[in-house]
């Protein structure tokens, strides 16, 4: 039996990401945990950005993007009869709390997606894919969508 972690986020990708899986990793006892990492606010300041009103219409358009995409997820698992678990999760760093979870849940390895950014954005914005792959201690198979496939 393999423990899963399947890091997810709002873009075709996920989805894909997850489908990928069912159809060509997963097998019957495996253990799937799949999580959905939020965008951090709490350090914005008035000074800095968004008013605190903002901030909390922010953090509730967050909540309902990770609502959406738990429902797809538990909708995947009862379709394939998987008992897969959904968690969303808040951190400044997202590939690092990938990385924090996939210990916490004792994942033997992580399945994400990839953006399909090309080596410019990537270099300057940085790619959660990349720092989880160069970072993990467990094996990284990162699934790009096929329209995604030529660099930009």
């Amino acid at each position: 039996m393999a423990v899963i972690l399947i890091p997810l986020d709002s873009s075709k990708n996920s989805e894909f990401c997850l489908e990928f899986y069912m159809k060509f990793v997963h097998r019957e006892g495996n253990e799937v945990h799949t999580c959905y990492v939020a965008d951090y606010f709490g350090d914005v300041g008035v000074m800095e950005g968004p008013t605190p009103g903002r901030i909390q219409e922010l953090e509730t358009q967050d909540r309902e993007k990770a609502a959406a995409i738990e429902t797809t997820v538990n909708q995947i698992f009862k379709t394939n009869n998987i008992n897969g678990t959904f968690e969303r999760l808040v951190a400044r760093e997202v590939w690092h709390k990938i990385l924090e979870h996939a210990q916490a849940v004792k994942a033997n390895m992580i399945v994400m997606g990839s953006r399909g950014m090309g080596k410019v954005r990537r270099t300057i914005l940085g790619s959660v894919s990349d720092s989880v792959l160069h970072h993990a201690h467990i094996p990284v198979l990162i699934c790009k969508h096929p329209d995604e496939q030529q660099h930009k």
